[in-house]
């Protein structure tokens, strides 16, 4: 009796959508062993990961991160990190800040550009109710925006290394399709649209400084960023725009908020309700010297104007 022809598709849409390697076989029409080599054949092939999943498990609304994703390791010998955070980017709108982050990465040619979260915004796609009057993007226009803006950034310097951290926000897809269509959370990734970006939740500079999205909250957040993680550390989340040094017997070091690339009153903020804000528009830039961290400088936005080492950008 000759054996049943299965295509590779029908393996994988099978293992996909059963989640159980007994199961797909039996949909197939073949035996389990055989469902097994030929699976393991196509992952082998075409470098891809068919794993087996309880359709009846509980779906976390978490981000699911590949463990070789959670911890980036980077070394900056000598030379710029430049680290744009929270840019929230929106069609049609190019801030002030994002014109300086690209204009300064095409004068100085950082060796590594990274966007410390929250590139995307998903206002559409909030677990919050929307606000009176509000029509945001959606997620497509909102994508469609974020390559326009990295594209710029990637364009300003050819030979850097581009690393992007999580953030709340970046999440906010993928919680979205774990809470309403959990059937193809294996199938939908948000950085698929963005090749040449790594990502991950930290990033490790030269195993002394780290950037991340986000760690304590509060106005004191560098002071206790810097104090409880023995190291020079620099997140967003905040939007202050600030750095905070702080020295004990293991030397001196830095918490740093990089601000946010967007407009601290722009759309994307409608829920403040326009009441004041902490924030400030800007970003930072890291200095190494032989591997050590010199002091961070900030790129600030004051009245429409981008300012850096004192000087207009």
């Amino acid at each position: 009796m000759a054996l049943k022809k299965v295509s590779d598709e029908e393996i994988i849409s099978a293992m996909k959508r059963f989640g159980s390697t007994q199961k797909a076989a039996e949909h197939v029409g073949i035996s389990t062993r055989a469902f097994g080599l030929r699976k393991a054949k196509i992952q082998n092939e075409q470098g891809i990961s068919l794993p087996a999943y309880s359709a009846s498990q509980k779906i976390h609304h978490k981000t699911f991160i590949p463990e070789d994703r959670r911890v980036l390791e980077h070394k900056v010998e000598n030379g710029m990190v430049f680290i744009g955070s929270d840019a929230h980017y929106w069609p049609d709108q190019i801030t002030t800040a994002h014109k300086a982050f690209v204009s300064l990465i095409k004068e100085y040619k950082p060796k590594t550009v990274i966007m410390n979260g929250d590139v995307v915004d998903g206002a559409r796609i909030s677990r919050h109710e929307p606000l009176m009057g509000t029509n945001p993007p959606t997620p497509k226009k909102e994508i469609e925006a974020c390559r326009d803006r990295l594209d710029e950034v990637r364009n300003a310097t050819k030979n850097a290394v581009f690393l992007w951290t999580i953030g709340n926000h970046d999440a906010r897809l993928h919680r979205y399709i774990a809470v309403n269509a959990p059937e193809i959370g294996d199938m939908v990734s948000l950085w698929d649209y963005f090749p040449g970006w790594h990502y991950g939740w930290r990033i490790d500079i030269n195993g002394s400084v780290v950037v991340k999205h986000r760690y304590h909250n509060g106005i004191h957040s560098t002071w206790n960023n810097a104090l409880k993680s023995g190291r020079s550390i620099i997140t967003g989340h905040l939007h202050q725009l600030k750095t905070t040094p702080f020295s004990d017997y293991d030397g001196r070091r830095w918490g740093v908020d990089a601000g946010t690339l967007a407009e601290p009153y722009g759309d994307q903020f409608v829920y403040t309700e326009m009441n004041p804000v902490n924030w400030c528009s800007g970003f930072a830039v890291l200095t190494f010297e032989n591997g050590k961290l010199l002091p961070p400088e900030l790129c600030e936005v004051i009245d429409g104007v981008a300012y850096f080492r004192g000087q207009r950008v």
